[in-house]
């Protein structure tokens, strides 16, 4: 008997493989949420601007929550009402409505770990940087596919230069902070962002 007969393709596998995980990160976030007082939405968005002390405009929360702006204003507008948020008009376009997490917001947002830590652990350092590396590769396609919302990840930074020392085991250097960087380094969400495009 050959497997590659009566096996379902490796890719299909592979996405089985991943809806599962999503489906118990989202199960974990779910109870998080529920458990702060928060719907799902409202909990991803009040995170989503907890990690912009500068702040955010509703316009990139909604998307990084992949909601429409109408849903995430209601979220936002529940999160206000919980003191957690609050709307100001953006300094750099006063027609935007951009949002601050206030400091009872911040504790909130930190008081609940990465749903995604527990499946994560059980696997090797080894086997967390190769994971990273590719998780890195996924979101910078479906960035180019247009298909998720602009992340803050190094590879779409324009500090970041590519693969400068082949064959290392810090390949990459990031110009912001001077210094080489390997795939271990690889950030999926920096402060110090400044898009490449």
């Amino acid at each position: 008997m050959n497997f590659d007969q009566i096996t379902e393709p490796l890719d299909l596998r592979l996405a089985d493989g991943l809806t599962r995980l999503a489906a118990v990160a989202r199960q974990l976030d779910w109870q998080a949420a529920e458990a702060a007082g928060l719907s799902p939405t409202q909990a991803d968005i009040l995170r989503f601007v907890a990690q912009r002390p500068a702040g955010a405009r509703l316009t990139a929360a909604a998307a990084h929550a992949g909601v429409r702006k109408a849903t995430a204003s209601d979220a936002v507008t529940a999160l206000e009402r919980k003191a957690l948020v609050r709307k100001y008009a953006d300094a750099s376009d006063g027609r935007a409505l951009a949002l601050k997490a206030t400091a009872k917001g911040n504790r909130v947002a930190q008081a609940w770990s990465s749903s995604y830590a527990p499946i994560v652990a059980g696997l090797s350092q080894a086997e967390q940087e190769l994971l990273l590396g590719l998780v890195v590769k996924m979101i910078r396609r479906l960035q180019q596919r247009q298909l998720i919302a602009p992340q803050r990840t190094c590879v779409s930074c324009r500090h970041f230069r590519e693969n400068v020392t082949p064959g290392t085991s810090t390949p990459h250097f990031c110009a912001f902070v001077g210094a080489p960087m390997g795939e271990r380094h690889l950030r999926v969400d920096c402060a110090e962002h400044e898009s490449a495009a």
